[in-house]
Formats: structure tokens, C-alpha cells, sequence
């Protein structure tokens, strides 16, 4: 798998967003974009309209076909689903299930301790989509250059 582009200052603006809509309380979620014309420099966070609780979040149907006329218009893609976790992070059967786009090569990003730490890759769980749907892990360090 080749390398993503994630911009430091994408991956400092999910950490905060992540903690202020979890509150250290309830799971969060967003999602890494890139244009279709540079599919492996992520450029930005969507944060959808979603309900949440301590285990677990739902994202509004409504909102999710918004936003995917939303991608068409600017021309981008989702690459990477990202949420927390109250404790470690793990890829629950609950986040198998119920991806974004259940599609091979997607990935999910789960962040420990609702992202109260520090921001950055370590402690996280990386895992991509198969072609037969389903999910085998990744090491973080070697899909994402941050820069």
C-alpha cells in the first residue's frame, strides 16, 4: 500500500474536533478527504451529523447522501473513516460492519480514549478493507506520512 499525505494540521484539527464532540464521554467520528485527482494527499475532515454515546455512533442517513453529492460536486474522495474509542483501540464488530464505503482499500482509523491524548498515529488501530469485505489490519506508521 502506498503512502497517504496527511497534513499535520488535518490531523491536529480531527484531534480537536474529535474531543470536542466526545467530550471525553462519547465516541466521535469523521472522515479524511482527498481529491480525485491527488487520492493520496488527504487534505480535509468532514464531521457528519451523527447522534453518539459512550460505545458507540450513528450517522444521519440524510446527512450521508448530502455529503456524498457534496464529494461529486468538489471532485474528492473519502479515504479513511476515523473515530474514538472509550478505551484501546480495536475495530470492533460493530465498525466492521457499518463502514462509510464497504469498498476494498477503505480505511477505518480507530483512536483510543475518545483522542484526549496526544495528537498523533501512536496507540491507534489501522485497518483496511479486503476485497472480499473483510478487514485486515495496517500499521499506521507505514499508510500515513505526516507532514
Amino acid at each position: 500500500m502506498s503512502h497517504l499525505v496527511l497534513p499535520r494540521l488535518v490531523l491536529e484539527d480531527s484531534f480537536g474536533q474529535l474531543r470536542r464532540c466526545g467530550n471525553g464521554r462519547a465516541e466521535c467520528v469523521l472522515y479524511w478527504c482527498a481529491p480525485l485527482d491527488r487520492p493520496d494527499r488527504l487534505t480535509r475532515a468532514v464531521h457528519p451529523a451523527h447522534k453518539s454515546g459512550y460505545a458507540w455512533y450513528e450517522v444521519d442517513s440524510g446527512w450521508v447522501t448530502g455529503f456524498f453529492l457534496d464529494l461529486r460536486r468538489r471532485r474528492e474522495t473519502v479515504r479513511v473513516q476515523v473515530h474514538t474509542h472509550p478505551a484501546g483501540a480495536g475495530h470492533s464488530h460493530t465498525d466492521d460492519q457499518f463502514s462509510l464505503a464497504p469498498a476494498a482499500g477503505f480505511l477505518s482509523l480507530v483512536i483510543p480514549q475518545f483522542a484526549t491524548g496526544q495528537a498523533g498515529l501512536a496507540g491507534t488501530t489501522l485497518v483496511v478493507m479486503q476485497p472480499d469485505g473483510t478487514w485486515e489490519r495496517a500499521d499506521p506508521a507505514q499508510v500515513f506520512r505526516v507532514e
